[in-house]
């Protein structure tokens, strides 16, 4: 069964449509500051500024551990809730963890950056493409531009526990 935190951090996940829990207001501060203050990132550790690189992969480390627990989260839910729970929450969720993991690929694009370079992708999307919630604020900090089709990945129809490893195809196989 889900464990008390587990159950905390899906309450805290969708608090309220227009109000975040504390998990989900962690999660978009450290988002926030590390986007704007990614420019530290390439400081050579020779410059006055040399902490600032330091603090920022701290955060970032961190906030790679918030969108860790949220993936597990979701696999944990998916074989511990009962099937009716399940098939009412799990497109939610689905989508929580599909935007969080994008998020987390931006910040570590972020901290490979050894130079700053402007990112430019078209004018903003119309306000009524993006959802409401955690999801649509985490959107709206991306730089994505119109491609908000990016983020449509509807959920399996049947949620499953099952993993499969993808691996090439070795002479053993034949």
């Amino acid at each position: 069964p889900l464990t008390l935190e587990e159950v905390w951090m899906l309450v805290e996940l969708f608090y309220l449509p227009y109000h975040h829990g504390a998990l989900a207001q962690d999660l978009l501060e450290h988002f926030r500051w590390l986007w704007a203050n990614s420019l530290s990132v390439g400081v050579p550790a020779t410059m006055p500024d040399a902490c600032g690189g330091a603090r920022w992969r701290g955060r970032a480390q961190s906030f790679q551990l918030l969108c860790a627990q949220t993936c597990r989260l979701h696999s944990r839910f998916v074989s511990a809730a009962s099937r009716a729970l399940l098939y009412d929450l799990h497109p939610y969720l689905w989508d929580i963890r599909n935007m969080l993991l994008a998020a987390s690929a931006f910040i570590l694009w972020l901290g490979c950056q050894s130079t700053t370079a402007p990112i430019l992708l078209g004018k903003d999307a119309e306000p009524w493409v993006r959802c409401g919630g955690l999801f649509g604020e985490l959107q709206a900090l991306l730089p994505v531009g119109n491609s908000y089709d990016l983020f449509y990945h509807p959920p399996p129809l049947f949620p499953s526990s099952q993993m499969y490893l993808l691996r090439p195809l070795l002479p053993l196989d034949k």
